[in-house]
């Protein structure tokens, strides 16, 4: 399938989150009052991060972003995230391809990028691998209170650099 890679709009974001489950979002979050705040953490991210992208398919409904912002320890290293529809998912060569596209992008402004998987999530740590990404054994974060791995990829990853012209043509 063809996909427009473009620039992110807080439109995508709410489309996106629209056709997902609460689930599918991220991790839950709650207010002081105990009561659930579905899709916020989605939302969050794309505040706080310092670039977003979308692929939209042939409809113009987007189906992945990816966004990366800064660690709050280093400005130079970018804390990125993915998410993405049943479409996408459903075809692990072209959310790669689309990732090869997306990953130099964040890779021109931060020298590394990082973030937490969750190590039941196999498709995603497959993607990662693929990609590049070191992934380091699973260990337990108390912050998503299951298993985890951490993944981060260097600026200068090979994989990326040779990779990427071939998609283009």
């Amino acid at each position: 399938m063809r996909y427009c890679v473009q620039p992110a709009t807080a439109k995508d974001v709410a489309m996106l989150a629209l056709s997902m489950e609460d689930g599918d979002a991220g991790e839950t979050e709650y207010d002081r009052n105990g009561d659930q705040k579905p899709l916020d953490h989605l939302l969050n991210a794309f505040l706080s991060s310092t670039e977003v992208w979308a692929a939209h398919n042939r409809d113009g409904q987007p189906c992945a972003l990816w966004g990366v912002g800064p660690t709050s320890q280093d400005f130079e290293v970018g804390r990125f995230w993915l998410l993405t529809c049943e479409e996408v998912e459903a075809a692990p060569h072209d959310l790669a391809a689309l990732s090869i596209i997306v990953l130099p992008e964040m890779l021109a402004t931060y020298t590394r990028l990082e973030s937490i998987v969750d190590a039941h999530n196999l498709r995603a740590v497959s993607l990662l691998r693929g990609l590049g990404f070191t992934v380091e054994p699973a260990a337990f974060h108390p912050a998503s209170d299951r298993p985890c791995h951490r993944v981060w990829i260097e600026a200068d990853a090979s994989i990326l650099a040779k990779t990427r012209p071939l998609l283009l043509n």
